[in-house]
């Protein structure tokens, strides 16, 4: 006949640490959660800067330097996922026009050290050509925003957009950036 007191202890035991197995559980879990940082300006608004006014971003795409013109004609916040922006228009480049459709999703917003006014807003885009062949493929980068911590209806913005197109078929990868501003040296223009 078994000792019911070892018995007790026993399962005493057994119950304690599956007791403490669910509290370490739950711990790691609630402090997985607390790391992860929501985008603090999910109430803003910044498709019109994206629009940019119906005007397109210049900028550069190749090793060289080929003149590529980028116009974002739709920029939709979604509502369900308010850092999330759907976007679609059209790139050209040596007056080859290329429709396109992706998202950009906001990502970091940062004090301007030097203009205590102003804010920097980051975010990351994929960006699909609609086509085929060896003249389409994906833009993929970060997206840097610059203007007033006060937004208002008549806000501006600094908007530039830097990073990679690689064609469909995988032949072709090339660094590319584009702006609705001519930037000094794109290299020193900084991103998160």
């Amino acid at each position: 006949m078994p000792n019911t007191s070892i018995t007790t202890w026993l399962n005493s035991a057994f119950d304690m640490r599956r007791l403490l197995s669910f509290f370490l559980l739950v711990c790691a879990f609630s402090f997985s959660f607390a790391q992860v940082k929501e985008f603090p300006l999910k109430h803003e608004d910044f498709s019109p800067f994206l629009l940019n006014g119906k005007t397109p971003f210049y900028g550069e795409i190749s090793t060289d330097k080929a003149e590529i013109k980028v116009q974002i004609e739709k920029a939709v916040k979604n509502p369900d996922k308010p850092e999330q922006y759907l976007v679609s228009g059209h790139s050209e480049v040596a007056g080859t026009k290329s429709g396109f459709s992706g998202e950009i999703i906001f990502t970091q917003r940062f004090n301007v050290n030097d203009a205590q006014e102003e804010m920097l807003v980051f975010a990351d885009f994929t960006m699909k050509e609609l086509g085929s062949g060896e003249h389409s493929g994906i833009f993929t980068g970060k997206v840097r925003m610059q203007m007033a911590k006060l937004l208002t209806k008549d806000s501006r913005a600094t908007v530039t957009f830097k990073g990679k197109w690689k064609n469909y078929p995988g032949t072709l990868d090339f660094g590319t950036w584009w702006a609705n501003f001519v930037p000094k040296d794109i290299s020193k223009v900084v991103f998160k």
